[in-house]
């Protein structure tokens, strides 16, 4: 960034300050005589030219600092600065017209002017009074810390919750376990009496067919197979006793012996 020139600040530091002063010393008589022509006497008039002139600056300085600071309020500043100007460009105006006897006083005259103190006044308290966004570092982290509170006390009453949830799932997850686990168990007791009686009816079975297949069981089977004129082949003698094949050569040592 290029540094400002000398004669730069000397303008800046000295020479608007002058300026500023001898417009003020040159409006005091304009504005005081304006105020005399009014109705005010000597005594009072010479708080014309602080009304009109001082008003002036602060509603321009006012004006200026929230519009570089982007605050609110920043219209109706500017407009009180640019009546002030405009009153105080009148009151130069209009005294210098009436001492060279180019106008008179009148009724409206003295009306306008006696109006410039109170609405002087009126702008400056609005003016003063009106809300500014600007906040101290102290102000914004009391609210960011209000924020990250409220955000915490969100984030914990949410997550009690999700835990009560949890937890009555997992509960629920919990007693359905137990009961399948019952139900398996009923099952694996119902599945070994299943079987203890398979197992008995395989064994019952078994002497049954050791018992029909006896060598007397099968030579009555073939002489009766003889006697009907068909040859005993093994599977009408099987069909005879009401077994199968299978069984038949299972049991031939037995049925031979």
């Amino acid at each position: 960034m290029t540094a400002t020139p000398w004669y730069i600040r000397g303008i800046l530091y000295v020479a608007l300050p002058a300026a500023c002063v001898a417009a003020l010393y040159l409006s005091i008589p304009g504005e005081i005589a304006l105020a005399q022509t009014a109705g005010w006497s000597d005594r009072y008039a010479p708080a014309m030219p602080v009304c009109l002139s001082v008003y002036a600056l602060a509603a321009g300085a006012i004006a200026t600092y929230r519009r570089r600071m982007e605050l609110p309020g920043q219209v109706t500043a500017l407009a009180g600065s640019l009546m002030a100007l405009m009153l105080a460009m009148s009151a130069q105006s209009i005294s210098h017209l009436i001492a060279q006897d180019y106008v008179g006083s009148s009724a409206l005259l003295v009306v306008a002017v006696s109006c410039v103190p109170p609405l002087t006044i009126a702008h400056l308290v609005h003016m003063a009074e009106t809300p500014t966004a600007a906040k101290t570092t102290s102000q914004q982290m009391q609210e960011l810390r209000g924020v990250i509170d409220y955000l915490s006390e969100e984030l914990t009453a949410s997550l009690a919750a999700q835990t009560l949830t949890l937890v009555s799932r997992a509960s629920t997850v919990v007693g359905e376990l137990e009961e399948a686990r019952d139900i398996a168990e009923s099952l694996v007791d119902e599945a070994e009496e299943l079987a203890g009686e398979l197992e008995k009816g395989l064994k019952g079975s078994s002497r049954k067919t050791a018992t029909t297949l006896t060598r007397e069981a099968v030579q009555r089977a073939r002489q009766a197979l003889e006697a009907q004129g068909e040859t005993p082949t093994v599977e009408k003698v099987c069909k005879t006793l009401g077994v199968s094949p299978a069984t038949y050569y299972r049991h031939r040592e037995a049925i031979a012996a």
